[in-house]
């Protein structure tokens, strides 16, 4: 089937009509059957979902998508004047599409364009002089600002915000996530978090929200201290403890992990407890580079993590690879070993004993080699984070963690943050013209 539908390709089909193109233009490549379901008369203009789909009163489909291939065929192709391509079919009907657009289909199709920028070797004053790595949270929230925050964070995975409001239990971190997700356009204080900050509101939650805080078994906007936590609300983590916590990514027990995550210092530590932060994505392609197998492992073994709090009901479960690859790019990241599960080998009727040890010792090898890039100096940016300082980072891309630290009766760290979600962060991240694999 497949390769009946390639023959249907312009490649193949363009001898059937007369076209004034040149031989080599781009929309000759582009299947004909794609080309005729793309026309913009098959979209409502405004809900933009497909009105070429015919159903009858009782919602049954009167005609199928396999129905139309092959029926119908281009009788010519020509340039408009306008920067347009005009397709007519040889049902009479006339399609244009525009230059940019065939361009931009071809190359995500081809070879999708990922503008992500790995880094390494940053140190915290390569970060507060930078203009990609830092804004001021009066400016992230303006139209401008929203729209450079998100470039920053698709391109490189964190962001620090500064002079972050933390004082009002919370309100400048929902306000900031607000500006990270939903809809782009912030206009309605009935809606949008920031919208409402902007007229002056004070609320934290909206009733018809559309934008703002994931919630999460941590609630929306949380607290690493129990007493600032609200009733009911988990604190099932190590992140409430004193201790140092290697590196991670959040929530890797849910099947979509969140895309952003906010860390916002409500209270230093007396002594201690920098923050660490690695982008997995070049760990990933450093494995890749000095030992393929364990990356081939990383990318293709699925491993299962958890997170259980009985005391507000909590069982949550999820599988992935820490590595996720898709055409060839990293895309994800999801590795919190303090949340993963006793790995199993794939089941395989008759295999022994030494099966399994041969599978364990090649993921005990593979996960030592990634533990140790993860370690090296050059990848780990740490950063002493001053009260009203925020890190946002992409929570699928970059590894955070956190040096032990200590207090005293009278003074404790505190953090508050709260996640935004990947489909959330994906949407604004198409908003601004940036490519974003599924």
């Amino acid at each position: 089937m497949i390769a009946t539908a390639t023959k249907r390709c312009f490649g193949v089909s363009r001898r059937t009509f007369t076209s004034s193109l040149p031989e080599n233009s781009i929309i000759k490549k582009l299947p004909m059957e794609y080309l005729r379901e793309s026309r913009e008369e098959n979209y409502h203009p405004v809900t933009r979902q497909r009105n070429d789909v015919i159903y009858d009163s009782n919602g049954r489909k009167l005609r199928h998508v396999s129905d139309t291939i092959g029926r119908y065929q281009v009788n010519s192709c020509s340039f408009d004047g306008k920067a347009n391509v005009v397709i007519d079919w040889s049902d009479g009907i006339s399609s244009r599409f525009s230059k940019d657009w065939i361009s931009k289909t071809f190359s995500s199709w081809k070879q999708p364009k990922i503008f992500y920028e790995p880094w390494c070797g940053l140190a915290e004053c390569d970060v507060r002089n930078s203009e990609n790595l830092k804004i001021d949270f009066e400016d992230a929230i303006t139209d401008e600002g929203m729209s450079r925050s998100i470039l920053s964070l698709y391109k490189y995975g964190i962001l620090l915000v500064t002079n972050t409001p933390t004082d009002d239990k919370g309100q400048g971190i929902a306000v900031l996530a607000s500006a990270l997700s939903g809809g782009k356009k912030k206009d309605f204080s009935d809606s949008s978090l920031l919208a409402n900050y902007r007229a002056g509101g004070k609320e934290m939650v909206l009733k018809n929200g559309t934008d703002g805080p994931l919630r999460t078994l941590f609630g929306k906007v949380w607290f690493t201290s129990s007493f600032s936590q609200e009733a009911g609300t988990s604190n099932a983590d190590s992140a409430y403890t004193a201790d140092s916590l290697p590196l991670h990514t959040d929530m890797t027990y849910v099947s979509s992990p969140p895309g952003l995550q906010i860390f916002t210092m409500i209270e230093p530590a007396e002594r201690g407890g920098d923050s660490i932060y690695v982008d997995g994505i070049n760990a990933a392609e450093v494995l890749r580079s000095e030992d393929p197998y364990s990356f081939h492992i990383l990318s293709t073994l699925d491993r299962k993590y958890q997170s259980i709090d009985v005391q507000t009901g909590w069982h949550l479960e999820a599988v992935g690879p820490i590595i996720e690859v898709r055409n060839g790019a990293v895309v994800r990241i999801r590795h919190n070993d303090l949340d993963r599960l006793p790995d199993l080998p794939p089941y395989n009727e008759g295999d022994d004993q030494k099966t399994y040890q041969d599978f364990y010792t090649d993921l005990a090898s593979a996960h030592k080699k990634w533990d140790d890039i993860l370690c090296r100096d050059e990848n780990r940016l740490v950063i002493n984070l001053k009260r009203g300082d925020s890190v946002v980072v992409a929570n699928q891309r970059c590894l955070h963690g956190r040096c032990s630290f200590q207090t005293s009766g009278q003074k404790s760290r505190v953090v508050s943050g709260c996640y935004v979600s990947q489909e959330e962060f994906d949407s604004r991240c198409r908003m601004e013209g940036l490519q974003v694999l599924l």
